[in-house]
């Protein structure tokens, strides 16, 4: 997809997220579109590592989760504020997924799907049994919302706007990346990792940056989840709720940013709707990405990027008709 097109439909979806609160005024919708926010970067977190560099990891939701705890935790037990809890959150997550990558990216394919599975499931027990520190099954309540500007965020649509901002800058920062050098080597590494080897790049490197980079974003996720919900416990990060961000990202598109920010916001509404199914709505899923997989294996957001190269030429058309009639 061109950059013109791939940076007019990242414009256009999150015009569309900024109108949406004006539009849908029910508190609970308001409330949802927060945990859109929140999944949006959860699943450019997920792209940096499936996306950009084809490593099938499983275990994103829980660097999310020592995210959540990590933010929650500075900010209930030592009394940190948001703001001042955000940088050492983000540096637990980032270092955690550097010492996570170094031996899992090792090994590749299944095993590597399989000790990410592993990691979810350790983290979890971690969370459920270590009472003196998280307070096991009962969590960690009474997180403060962030202040800005002097005034606490306590509303649902500014603590929105406050999320899909941060979240707009933050699918910048992964355009700029996708556009870097680093970028380029991502996808050199996806593609033909031995090539990528041949002209000098070193795939172990670029492999652990985009680990670290989803622990970046996880980690500020984390924060924003932990604040919003001012409340954690371990039930939530489980290996379900980590196959729904793969969904999302498969749904909006593979090593799309645009599609990340497409594929969480179309699925966490689709997964409220359909919240009276509970954990079957994953099988409706599943269905929904064999679909796309085999008829658009681009993802929605190809569609779109086509829609968008028509409406473009056609302007062009009209354009270069318009000079010669002069």
């Amino acid at each position: 997809m061109p950059a013109k097109v791939r940076n007019a439909i990242l414009a256009f979806l999150f015009v569309i997220l900024l109108a949406s609160p004006l539009v849908l005024r029910d508190e609970y919708v308001r409330f949802v579109l927060n945990n859109v926010a929140v999944n949006i970067i959860l699943v450019m977190a997920l792209n940096f590592i499936l996306g950009f560099t084809g490593q099938v990891f499983l275990g994103t939701v829980a660097f999310f989760a020592v995210g959540c705890y990590s933010s929650a935790l500075l900010t209930t037990k030592l009394g940190l504020t948001f703001w001042q809890a955000v940088p050492p959150t983000i540096l637990i997550t980032a270092a955690l997924a550097f010492i996570l990558g170094l031996p899992t990216l090792k090994v590749k394919g299944f095993y590597l799907a399989l000790m990410s599975t592993g990691f979810i499931v350790v983290v979890g027990d971690v969370l459920k049994n270590w009472s003196s520190l998280t307070n096991g099954v009962w969590g960690v309540s009474g997180i403060p919302r962030p202040e800005l500007f002097g005034r606490v965020i306590e509303t649902n649509i500014g603590f929105y706007y406050f999320s899909i901002a941060l979240a707009a800058l933050l699918a910048i920062l992964a355009i700029l990346i996708e556009d870097s050098r680093f970028g380029r080597a991502f996808k050199v590494v996806r593609d033909d990792e031995l090539a990528g080897e041949v002209v000098g790049i070193d795939s172990l490197k670029i492999k652990l940056l985009a680990f670290v980079m989803c622990g970046v974003y996880t980690g500020i996720a984390g924060s924003l989840f932990s604040s919003f919900q001012q409340f954690v416990s371990p039930e939530i990060y489980t290996f379900d709720y980590n196959s729904l961000f793969m969904c999302m990202l498969v749904v909006g598109g593979l090593g799309s940013v645009p599609g990340s920010v497409l594929g969480a916001s179309l699925l966490t509404g689709l997964t409220e709707l359909l919240r009276f199914m509970r954990e079957k709505y994953l099988t409706l899923y599943a269905i929904i990405i064999l679909v796309i997989l085999i008829y658009q294996p681009g993802g929605l957001v190809a569609l779109l990027g086509q829609a968008f190269a028509g409406i473009g030429g056609r302007r062009l058309a009209r354009a270069e008709q318009a000079r010669k009639a002069r």
